[in-house]
């Protein structure tokens, strides 16, 4: 028997279920248009398992997309749309795709190279899919997704989850909804799409909450000034990354004003965040706007994951919080030992079946996250306190080597934030002829505020909070710090810069 979409969730079959800036969709047309898509790939030649790239912007077809492919069980990847060809083409190659779902040119030349099927949802999608057997599939499918990794410490790689690999359509589903109800997300009112639906995090919970019966909101591309227009659509949750508060923040008066006024009124109670650090006094400022219905989360693409509500995060200022469910953090330093609390070392978790992920086609990058006890690493650094609360300190991969010593950009970025006149900021490591590396600020000038000031302020608090060893050797004033669409600092970038410069003028 096939499973309708809206009984799992728990609707009425006429009730909307998602709605973009274009139109909106009832969960019964939700049903039909995923089963077709289904027939339509089956037609075109997709097995059971195999898999199916989408690369496809923030709309009402990628949530179909994504939908269909678990539940007609293929396997599928929600592809980054800014990539270029060559990017595109690695990934189709690595996953073994056999079909591409998109409407952004860079894949559709990447899939044409590759002599791919591609589903151009700009060229008579509609009618294709009209054209498609509408016969529902039967449940009980094994679709599952394989996220890759961002690729900013080296070529993206695919994660195979066991827990995925082994699920129902209808289980995931049921999970995720379990999941998102767990973390707090509401099932009334609108769970707000802000960030690019390709993105792991916002997508995951998004659909937990879809599944739970929340529809969704999806808008094209985040723009802080529509946000007030949003909530008063009936907007009670989103998920959204540090860069967004920034820019929140950042409206003139005016919109900030209407702002307020929209955030009176509306029903916006949660807000989970994630997917970069966010400074201390950022988030402060944000739960002394909008009050404490902040959760944050700090996750990644192989499965672990904390969270810390607004009052714990209160209580504990730049908490990332405690690990969900029966996963375990240890901090472990250089010899593979753990430490106790208030320790810096890198942070692993267990679970208790042991592993539960690996890297596709990449068994010995596999085992080298792995410990003999099977907890695992992406190379964070951090510490826990007394209650166990995890604090993330940055990553290996950004480290900084300043004459043997080992320094951290995200605990100078921390003391950067906080500076008046900053409205953005990222270390990233230059060449140094005597130390062999050292850490160079780059920094974005608030609107209004005198660069020079700035500078000579951020030169005045690091000399004072900052011990010298990690004191930024040189301030970069830039237009903009470089970042991907979710959000996350591409920090390489810089790094990439500073090295091909050969940057030697220092500051003493």
């Amino acid at each position: 028997m096939p499973t309708l979409l809206h009984e799992l969730v728990g609707r009425e079959a006429d009730e909307i279920a998602v709605v973009d800036d274009a139109r909106s969709q009832t969960w019964a047309e939700l049903d039909r248009r995923t089963h077709a898509l289904i027939r339509g790939l089956e037609a075109l030649g997709v097995g059971h398992r195999q898999h199916v790239a989408i690369a496809v912007t923030n709309r009402i077809e990628f949530l179909e997309s994504y939908i269909a492919t678990l539940r007609g069980g293929f396997t599928q990847t929600p592809v980054k749309t800014n990539w270029k060809p060559a990017e595109m083409s690695y990934l189709f190659a690595d996953a073994n795709s056999k079909a591409v779902i998109t409407d952004v040119d860079t894949a559709r030349e990447a899939a044409a190279d590759a002599n791919l099927p591609i589903i151009d949802l700009d060229t008579d999608f509609n009618s294709w899919l009209e054209a498609q057997d509408p016969t529902p599939v039967e449940a009980g499918r094994k679709g599952y997704r394989i996220p890759y990794t961002s690729g900013t410490t080296g070529a993206p790689k695919g994660v195979e989850r066991t827990l995925d690999v082994g699920s129902t359509f209808e289980e995931w589903a049921h999970s995720n909804a379990l999941g998102a109800k767990g973390i707090g997300l509401p099932r009334d009112g609108l769970h707000l799409m802000v960030s690019q639906m390709f993105h792991g995090a916002p997508m995951t919970f998004g659909f937990g909450a879809l599944c739970g019966g929340a529809p969704m909101r999806i808008i094209s591309r985040w723009d802080a000034s529509r946000f007030a227009d949003l909530l008063g659509e009936g907007v009670t949750a989103t998920i959204m990354v540090p860069t967004m508060f920034r820019h929140l923040l950042a409206l003139p008066e005016e919109q900030r004003k209407a702002l307020d006024v929209a955030l009176a009124a509306s029903n916006l109670g949660y807000v989970l965040h994630g997917g970069e650090a966010c400074p201390v006094e950022l988030k402060r400022r944000m739960i002394n706007w909008w009050g404490p219905i902040f959760t944050e989360y700090y996750g990644f693409t192989e499965g672990g994951m904390t969270l810390a509500t607004s009052q714990q995060w209160l209580e504990r200022p730049g908490t990332v919080g405690l690990p969900i469910g029966t996963l375990k953090v240890h901090i472990v330093d250089d010899a593979g030992n753990d430490l106790g609390p208030n320790q810096e070392g890198e942070i692993y978790f267990t679970r208790p079946e042991g592993r539960y992920f690996r890297y596709l086609k990449e068994d010995e990058k596999t085992d080298r996250a792995y410990r003999a006890d099977n907890s695992f690493t992406v190379g964070d650094i951090g510490y826990t306190d007394e209650e166990g609360y995890l604090f993330v300190s940055g990553r290996t991969a950004d480290l900084i080597v300043a004459a043997g010593v080992n320094i951290y950009p995200a605990e100078i970025e921390a003391v950067l934030f906080e500076i008046s006149g900053v409205a953005d900021a990222c270390v990233a490591g230059g060449p140094d002829p005597e130390r062999g590396e050292q850490p160079v600020a780059f920094i974005v000038v608030a609107k209004d505020c005198d660069p020079a000031e700035v500078v000579a302020s951020v030169e005045s608090v690091c000399e004072a909070e900052i011990a010298g060893y990690k004191r930024p050797r040189k301030i970069v004033v830039t237009d903009e710090i470089p970042r991907d669409p979710t959000g996350k600092t591409l920090r390489v970038v810089l790094r990439n810069k500073l090295w091909e410069e050969g940057q030697t003028s220092l500051r003493p």
